[in-house]
């Protein structure tokens, strides 16, 4: 099984493939976005009921429009998951955090190619200051 410290070594999505837990999927865009694991996926890994899970495991950004994207907010999971499972699939989701973090790069740059301001990484940057997860 994963590790808690095979976990917090998860910076990229080649870090987060090679735990070999299954297949990674994700999507990253000026919209929001995911990264992270199918639920069946992890119910199996970490031999865990997946009635106890969302659909998708990991980590997602809803988009707030305007072109301004919210936090990047790690899943959650049910109470009854055994609590000695529960710091691995925290930080499970936390090395998704980051992973989608380091997979959204250039959209959070502050200025553009142009030299011209990217005023939606700005707007993106200061709603998620704010903790700001979903417009809804």
């Amino acid at each position: 099984m994963t590790t808690l410290t095979q976990l917090k070594k998860v910076f990229t999505l080649e870090d987060l493939e090679a735990l070999n837990i299954g297949r990674v999927t994700y999507e990253v865009g000026g919209r929001g976005g995911y990264v992270g694991f199918y639920t069946s996926t992890i119910a199996q890994h970490f031999r865990v009921n997946p009635d106890y899970f969302p659909n998708k495991f990991g980590a997602y950004v809803n988009y707030l429009g305007g072109g301004v994207r919210g936090s990047i907010t790690p899943s959650t999971f049910d109470k009854r998951v055994p609590k000695y499972k529960t710091n691995l699939l925290n930080a499970l989701t936390a090395a998704c955090v980051r992973v989608y973090e380091n997979l959204e790069g250039e959209l959070n740059e502050e200025e553009g190619e142009d030299g011209e301001t990217n005023w939606d990484a700005l707007a993106t940057k200061a709603a998620r200051n704010a903790g700001i997860e979903s417009a809804y």
